[in-house]
């Protein structure tokens, strides 16, 4: 990518230039992953929570061909309303570039996007991973690869609930990325706050994860770190409850032959749907309880 299509935020710009801790945050949310007006609501929240943790947010997108580090409410706005947004990763970037498009950035595009300029730490909801049926159709996310190729500290609550969480688990293994959590043995569920997959570490607190990450940065290793963190108590979802949910999600769209780049979106609307709107409560939560996070440790980090 071509650094003379970044447009940074002169207040970000300086941070990063002095060693201030600075958090990304990703734009696909807005467009795509959250109706409205809940879209710009999340995405105001999780800039507010990075800012009351003392870091700087820098939320990413791309709007008429040029790569924003730092969308203003106005082109959060305008992310969050178009019809037309694009939604890129690392194999459509540039013809979006190209066709100067108003476009999203997803987990992938983010962390190359934030890797370029020198931002160390991300906030987003749950990673992609690998799909169920991956035998099949080979289906794994971009997200994994660029995990696995820049040092970026990603706060999630994990894999998408819809995913498959043992193979996507074990996936980050082979790529060796760290698997450490705040307050938790085990990886969460997205959705639901623990599956039955240890991590490589639990942390209690948020002074030994900046050092541990310290010691990460020393060591030069390539791969991210995910930091996992699992939804707010009060949005936790039973996951019997989604594992129902999302079985009957799926006979319904192998009914209706919905497959590709088509069934995720579908997925989680029908699992919202099933829900009466939990599901999009405890994403929302996640989302910006990440977002504070994040901000927390990136200011321990840097201080």
């Amino acid at each position: 990518m071509l650094k003379n299509k970044f447009k940074i935020n002169p207040k970000i710009k300086e941070s990063i230039e002095i060693n201030r801790s600075v958090v990304a945050l990703e734009s696909t949310l807005i467009s795509h992953g959250l109706p409205y007006p809940e879209n710009i609501n999340v995405a105001k929240e999780s800039i507010k929570a990075v800012e009351d943790s003392g870091s700087i947010a820098a939320t990413i997108g791309i709007i008429n061909g040029e790569i924003i580090i730092g969308l203003n409410y106005n082109e959060i706005e305008l992310l969050a309303t178009s019809k037309n947004v694009a939604k890129v990763s690392l194999n459509n970037i540039a013809l979006s570039l190209f066709h100067k498009q108003n476009a999203a950035t997803t987990v992938a595009t983010t962390i190359n996007i934030a890797s370029k300029v020198g931002i160390k730490f991300f906030a987003t909801g749950g990673i992609g991973g690998v799909h169920l049926g991956s035998e099949d159709n080979n289906d794994i996310s971009a997200d994994l690869t660029e995990l696995s190729r820049n040092r970026m500290f990603v706060i999630s609550s994990g894999a998408k609930s819809i995913l498959d969480l043992e193979k996507t688990f074990e996936k980050l293994e082979t790529y060796g990325i760290p698997r450490v959590s705040y307050n938790s043995d085990y990886m969460p569920g997205f959705w639901y706050d623990e599956t039955i997959y240890a991590v490589d570490q639990n942390f209690k607190n948020i002074d030994d994860i900046a050092n541990y990450l310290k010691l990460v940065e020393e060591t030069n290793h390539n791969s991210s770190v995910l930091i996992f963190n699992k939804v707010p108590k009060s949005k936790s979802i039973e996951k019997s409850l989604i594992e129902n949910w999302i079985n009957k999600s799926i006979e319904k769209a192998r009914n209706n032959l919905i497959t590709g780049k088509d069934l995720t979106p579908f997925l989680i609307s029908e699992i919202n749907t099933l829900s009466k709107n939990k599901t999009l409560e405890a994403n929302s939560a996640l989302i910006v309880n990440n977002a504070l996070l994040a901000g927390k440790i990136s200011k321990k980090f840097n201080s």
